[in-house]
């Protein structure tokens, strides 16, 4: 379904689509109607908007995903953590298939849940971070209350918190692809966006992902800054062994993954100089299962490759299952280009640890 829709919004669909696309504005427009009447709800009291005891910082985009949310939690996770603040993250757990109000997915000391249950992502930062703690929960203001309480934290970090205007914030962090910032210019369901451009005036700082070091046509009065996803290492899925990523280069490999935007990863591989036989993009929070795995290494071997890679955000779902060729995950870090002081100033500059 995912393949077929971004077909109809493309702007190089096919004519048979233009009627379906007609049809999917037509529907954008009642968004739009729906999307003023929340957000004046919200303005004007008719839907509270709640304050916690504490600082809250929220990453979000204005298009649908793979703008590169998770990996950006994560850095200014870690960059409050080595700072000597004690943050937490506030997660909605998408993909998973619990339905209790608070899931603690990591304590800040291990995992506590699994992907099938709080989803992929949450369970890779919790993985990834280990002393920070995660929560998944429908209703951040009680996830929040719940990791204030439980928890010594006095920073909480919402992951796709743009749109959750239920939460006060003290830092609304917005990132954009740097390649298509608005997507097909269109609101859901004829494009991409989640809200109007205008929108982006409730920011007060602008990331824009997956750069390059050109310039950014997207000329807004918001501190922005610029960063851009490299592979940082490779990590064996059997015994944890992390390795260069000079160790594969050259070698011939086969690849795949279930993000939002598979095709960056794909060429993260590529400019790492590894041999990519071939590249397997399944849907964005993709269930594997036995006879996936068992057909991507079947064309794996057939097409001369020697290793599997697969990015760490689906690796979490695949322990257990046995291979009969090696499989790394891919360890993908981001990288600040530009703005860096930008960034610490919004982060540390605005109140002091402890």
């Amino acid at each position: 379904m995912s393949e077929i829709f971004y077909k109809i919004i493309s702007p190089e669909r096919k004519w048979y689509w233009f009627p379906v696309f007609a049809v999917l504005q037509l529907i954008s427009c009642f968004y739009l109607v729906g999307h003023r009447l929340r957000l004046w709800a919200y303005r004007w009291g008719v839907f509270p908007s709640r304050r916690l005891d504490c600082r809250v910082i929220s990453v979000g985009n204005l298009t649908l995903g793979g703008t590169g949310k998770t990996p950006f939690v994560m850095m200014i996770a870690e960059i409050l953590r080595d700072n000597g603040f004690k943050p937490a993250i506030l997660s909605r757990g998408y993909g998973g298939k619990s339905s209790d109000s608070v899931n603690i997915v990591c304590d800040g000391k291990q995992t506590l849940l699994s992907p099938e249950w709080v989803g992929d992502e949450a369970v890779m930062m919790a993985e990834k971070l280990k002393n920070v703690p995660v929560l998944t929960g429908p209703d951040r203001y009680q996830t929040g209350q719940y990791a204030l309480e439980h928890f010594d934290v006095d920073t909480l970090i919402l992951d796709d918190g743009f749109q959750h205007l239920a939460l006060n914030r003290d830092l609304n962090i917005l990132l954009f692809d740097h390649s298509r910032p608005l997507g097909n210019g269109h609101l859901f369901p004829a494009g991409e966006l989640r809200e109007p451009p205008g929108e982006t005036r409730r920011a007060d700082m602008i990331c824009f992902t997956r750069c390059s070091r050109g310039p950014v046509n997207f000329d807004l009065p918001i501190p922005q800054i610029k960063t851009h996803l490299r592979l940082d290492s490779v990590i064996r899925m059997d015994d944890e062994e992390v390795l260069d990523v000079e160790t594969l280069k050259n070698e011939p490999v086969a690849a795949f993954c279930g993000i939002a935007k598979p095709e960056g990863f794909k060429q993260i591989l590529l400019d790492s100089q590894i041999q990519l036989k071939f590249f397997k993009a399944f849907a964005d929070h993709h269930p594997y299962t036995l006879q996936d795995i068992e057909e991507l290494e079947a064309r794996a071997i057939k097409e001369g490759a020697r290793f599997l890679l697969v990015s760490e955000k689906d690796a979490v779902k695949l322990k257990g299952m046995k291979f009969s060729l090696p499989v790394f995950k891919v360890v993908i870090e981001l990288e600040i280009l530009e703005g860096r002081k930008t960034l610490d100033k919004k982060l540390l500059g605005q109140c002091d640890a402890g």
